[in-house]
């Protein structure tokens, strides 16, 4: 079975602010991202960010390709970009709203460096703290396997709920046995 991946956009900005096509002759400071819409997520890549201006512009296009291609389940790849803690500040946490209200508005946040990683868990816990769906993983298999669990967002939190009530009774029974 062939899996089709369209590519949307491939965008890069140069230091200059001149926006091109991506070629292999521009210099490798410069930020690109590419988004492709794959048959049940958009994937989004963002490369070698530096500043808000340019995940301003990386999130708005996420946002308005999606509103072309209505998936409910992003996944936000990060590459050699630096980390943003504020994005509250900055009015960054309504791309995500926004990419949140397809229904189950999943958004997977996958960074490759541990700073990546810190700023995607803070923006979990912005974006929870909102009511959105939103993740941070380490690799990207896991956001996959995230993004693929289609039990619905109840089931997952009575497994969760189980497997702590065993814990419980576990602890209970050692303290007991004592």
């Amino acid at each position: 079975m062939a899996c089709l991946a369209l590519v949307t956009h491939v965008c890069r900005t140069l230091s200059s602010g001149e926006k091109t096509g991506a070629t292999l002759e521009e210099p490798l400071s410069a930020t690109m991202y590419k988004i492709t819409t794959e048959p049940d997520y958009l994937r989004a890549e963002l490369f070698e960010r530096e500043t808000v201006e340019e995940t301003r512009a990386f999130l708005d296009a996420v946002v308005r390709n999606n509103a072309n291609h209505r998936r409910s389940c992003v996944l936000i790849l990060v590459r050699a970009s630096k980390p943003i803690f504020q994005i509250v500040a900055h009015g960054l946490m309504e791309c995500f709203e926004e990419l949140s209200a397809t229904t189950p508005g999943q958004i997977a946040l996958v960074g490759d460096t541990r700073d990546l990683h810190l700023s995607h868990q803070y923006i979990e816990v912005i974006a929870r703290q909102r009511g959105l769906n939103v993740r941070s993983f380490r690799d990207e298999a896991a956001a996959l396997a995230w993004l693929n669990d289609r039990r619905q967002p109840q089931d997952r939190r009575q497994q969760a709920e189980r497997r702590r009530q065993q814990r419980r009774a576990s602890l209970e029974g050692r303290q007991l046995a004592r």
